[in-house]
């Protein structure tokens, strides 16, 4: 993941540590290695101001980092592996999905949870994202389908069927014209945005 200045790179490895790098177009240096996850580092997500970030690993936690000091703020247990995270718009609520085919829904202050919801009836859930409004979100997985949610109502509204492998990513374009999935098999699908 990039800060939006694109002075730093926060990354995430097999080995669990999440690690924050400076970038120049002269200079790339590490600034700092965080670890706590006991597995792999699944996704990574930047707040806007750049100040945090939530790491998502298969050992069942998603920790928030502060940036600046580099320590845990908040972690986030689960019977999961978690696969995906994203911020909301407001950035007071973190999405989360993984293995045991949930999506759910969490409290970034306390990480108390919200919200569970069944995301995939055969799969786990490998990649979301939510819109730049707020009111949607997009879901891929081991199912191998798209799916558009409403975000307060957690209720489907669109399917898409076309990978034959595994969802492992998907996001809204900034311009929310386009939905970009990418699967195991090498697919990249680009969907219409239905709002």
């Amino acid at each position: 993941a990039t800060t939006n200045d694109s002075s730093r790179i926060v990354s995430g490895g097999g080995e669990g540590q999440v690690r924050v790098w400076d970038i120049s177009p002269k200079r790339q240096q590490m600034k700092a290695a965080m670890k706590e996850h006991k597995g792999v580092v699944t996704c990574i997500k930047i707040r806007k101001e750049n100040m945090e970030c939530v790491s998502a690993s298969d050992d069942g936690t998603c920790i928030v980092w502060d940036l600046n000091r580099f320590v845990r703020n908040q972690i986030i247990f689960a019977n999961t592996l978690f696969k995906a995270v994203c911020y909301d718009p407001f950035e007071s609520q973190l999405l989360t999905g993984g293995s045991d085919r949930k999506i759910s829904y969490w409290e970034t202050l306390d990480g108390s949870q919200i919200r569970e919801m069944e995301g995939s009836a055969d799969g786990s859930i490998n990649g979301l994202d939510i819109s730049t409004d707020g009111n949607y979100f997009v879901s891929g997985g081991s199912s191998r389908k798209v799916k558009v949610w409403k975000y307060n109502e957690g209720d489907v509204t669109h399917v898409g069927l076309g990978h034959s492998g595994d969802i492992t990513r998907i996001k809204i374009c900034p311009n929310s014209n386009h939905i970009i999935s990418v699967s195991a098999d090498g697919a990249i699908l680009r969907w219409r945005y239905p709002f």
